[in-house]
């Protein structure tokens, strides 16, 4: 009994090796491929970037609140070098919007329908840059969550 238990570990312990170098080979193998296309510069490094927590903005017209929108909001980074810094300022970056979607509206003219994207991304931009400093935060996507679902 004891020499079949020994002969069935001895195996498993075979083929475990035998799958361990099966599956490294294709991988060394492929590997070196992938290293010479990153050094001709096919693939263009990735734009550092931030998400935010989802900003729910109410859509103002004659005074009247319309509706609310769900905003994903994406900041996008001048470089990497201060992405950690910014994301230790994503509470304070929050109330900052929060704070101006809140304060004026966001629909374009009198037309609760449609957003002022281009304004809003603006003065986001303008309270990104009180409170991290200027040229940090390049560009502002927005996207409404709520048309994504329809």
């Amino acid at each position: 009994m004891r020499s079949s238990q020994q002969a069935i570990v001895a195996t498993a312990v075979v083929l475990a090796a035998s799958l361990a170098f099966a599956t490294a080979g294709p991988v060394l193998a492929s590997s070196a491929p992938k290293k010479e296309k990153a050094e001709e510069g096919e693939k263009p490094p990735a734009v550092p970037t931030v998400g935010m927590p989802m900003l729910v903005a109410p859509v103002m017209v004659g005074g009247q609140m319309d509706r609310y929108v769900y905003l994903g909001v994406t900041l996008v980074l001048a470089d990497e070098s201060n992405k950690r810094m910014m994301l230790d300022k994503i509470p304070y970056l929050q109330d900052a919007f929060l704070r101006e979607v809140h304060g004026a509206t966001i629909a374009l003219g009198e037309d609760p329908a449609v957003l002022d994207e281009e304004g809003l991304q603006r003065r986001l931009l303008a309270a990104c840059a009180k409170i991290v400093g200027p040229d940090i935060v390049k560009k502002i996507e927005l996207r409404d969550t709520a048309k994504d679902y329809k």
